[in-house]
């Protein structure tokens, strides 16, 4: 799957090299929209190399930040690359084409996951039977050499189970939490990210600013000080399960007011601090979003439910910018709805937040009766 990764990146540039067609972007945005749901097998490769899931966290904030690093040093060679070359910007894919082809060939010597560490054996399934259980060899009906005789083993009983448990994945309140914030911050972080380069030159063009566009040492700071952010919050020690509905709502809300600048301001400078607070704060929650969310899960479904996670983002992504375009918004107007949409999850995470502490009280006062 990482490799298959590789691939689809060194596909979507090769097709923005010189001039593309409206097919060759089509086949683009599909290559990095499959590219980013991808992404999240990463984290299961990771996952599935650490034996305590108390270090998911940290390993999250290690990667995050890792990936964050990689991306600041492209912002600085592209600003660079762009400045040198006279502006031209079509030297960029050839680049990218370049380091991704370098990222495919070394995902090729990675050392295999292992069917060790996929299924546990100690995993309780659905149905309240261990599989340390059902694999015992002293039991003479589930031993290994009369296997082939049980007429109700076949090879669609393992998919089966993988599919239930994913599936039951998100019953676990903790998971469908963390999921449906992610989601929905997918779904922002996808479609700031795609217009807000455009926003800087709509602002330029409005206003008649002379400042020069500084779209790449802008993208590089943003994604410099987010790895710094990935990698400390990697390390804080706080019990998210308590304290995770308020977490999200005051970061909901800082998001939105920072979102909101995209529509109120006129000043350029402005907006390039509200992309680089907005990324930095943005990244370091995905980071325990991720970890949290891995944490619940069992060692087979941590791919699927990430990948799950990130092509539902995707989806609301594409819905979304499909209903602005339709209706005709203007730029601003688009940062106004994002900044609106972080202030419904801040409202519902908040009362979240209230029901849950109050719940909490009403159970410690029980607990006090003799």
């Amino acid at each position: 799957m990482m490799i298959l990764n590789g691939v689809l990146g060194m596909v979507a540039y090769i097709c923005l090299m010189d001039s593309p067609n409206t097919l060759q972007i089509m086949v683009t945005e599909f290559c990095l929209s499959l590219f980013a749901c991808i992404e999240m097998t990463y984290y299961g490769y990771l996952y599935s190399k650490i034996e305590d899931k108390v270090h998911y966290q940290i390993a999250t904030g290690f990667a995050k930040s890792g990936m964050l690093s990689g991306s600041c040093v492209g912002g600085l060679l592209g600003q660079l690359v762009v400045y040198f070359n006279d502006r031209n910007y079509s030297v960029l894919p050839y680049y990218s084409l370049a380091f991704m082809t370098f990222a495919t060939v070394w995902a090729c010597f990675l050392p295999s996951v292992g069917n060790g560490k996929t299924i546990k054996v100690d995993d309780v399934r659905g149905d309240g039977f261990s599989n340390a259980t059902i694999r015992n060899p002293s039991i003479p009906k589930y031993s290994s050499t009369e296997k082939a005789d049980t007429p109700n083993v076949v090879p669609s009983t393992d998919v089966l189970n993988r599919f239930s448990d994913f599936r039951h994945s998100y019953t676990d309140r903790t998971v469908l939490m963390w999921s449906i914030w992610y989601i929905v911050a997918i779904a922002e972080y996808t479609q700031t990210n795609l217009y807000v380069n455009i926003l800087y030159t709509y602002i330029v063009d409005v206003t008649d600013d002379k400042h020069a566009l500084l779209n790449g040492l802008v993208d590089s700071m943003a994604t410099m000080c987010a790895a710094i952010s990935a990698y400390q919050i990697g390390k804080v020690n706080v019990n998210w399960n308590y304290h995770g509905y308020t977490f999200l709502t005051f970061s909901s809300l800082v998001l939105s007011l920072l979102l909101s600048l995209g529509y109120s301001s006129k000043n350029i400078l402005v907006v390039y601090f509200m992309y680089i607070c907005f990324n930095t704060i943005l990244q370091s929650v995905f980071v325990i979003a991720i970890s949290q969310i891995a944490k619940q899960l069992k060692h087979d479904c941590y791919t699927s439910v990430l990948g799950f996670n990130a092509f539902l983002g995707i989806v609301l992504s594409t819905c979304l910018s499909s209903l602005l375009v339709c209706i005709e918004t203007s730029l601003p107007i688009r940062f106004l709805v994002y900044s609106c949409i972080f202030i419904v999850l801040g409202v519902v995470y908040g009362c979240a937040a209230i029901i849950f502490a109050t719940n909490k009280t009403t159970m410690k006062r029980f607990e006090r009766l003799p």
